[in-house]
């Protein structure tokens, strides 16, 4: 009698590709590579970013992935220092879920947000004078909270170090 044998072969699914590069950059503001490609998706096409304001403390920046939005940047002036609020002001995510030692930020797997220092722009914002940065990451295979804090820590120090923040041009 003869024996059929059938091989099945185990995690050989395909590899998941980017046709897109990774920017170095998020709608003008530098942020390293490195920083954004861990909260990106694995496949893709094509990378856009879409910003509606670039201004610092107005800033919304969106990129999209094929279509579907990966994740969002913001800068915003309030008139409370509370990270905490800042966090939790997201409907959509729990932004709270870790906090630093020194309370000026806090970071979960979808984003996170920080006070940072902006001595210069805040002198015309007296009555919202607290900048905070905030990182959304809506890409659902990404639940990685050290990516999430360090794309959080790299894009509140680049606006940190901006021309509107510390008035070198």
């Amino acid at each position: 009698m003869p024996v059929a044998l059938f091989l099945v072969s185990c995690g050989s699914e395909p590899e998941e590709k980017r046709s897109f590069a990774v920017p170095s950059n998020l709608c003008g503001t530098g942020v390293p590579a490195s920083a954004l490609d861990p909260v990106l998706p694995r496949s893709g096409e094509t990378l856009t970013m879409r910003d509606r304001s670039k201004g610092v403390g107005n800033t919304y920046c969106r990129v999209i992935v094929d279509d579907h939005l990966a994740l969002s940047v913001f800068s915003e002036w309030k008139d409370d220092p509370s990270v905490r609020r800042v966090a939790l002001s997201n409907p959509y995510a729990d932004l709270a879920k870790y906090e630093s030692d020194d309370g000026t930020y806090m970071w979960s797997e979808l984003g996170g947000a920080q006070r940072i220092p902006c001595p210069v722009a805040a002198e015309d914002h007296p009555e919202l004078n607290q900048l905070f940065v905030r990182v959304m990451i809506y890409n659902e295979n990404v639940k990685d909270a050290t990516a999430a804090k360090e794309l959080l820590l790299a894009y509140g120090t680049a606006v940190a170090a901006s021309p509107e923040c510390t008035g070198r041009a």
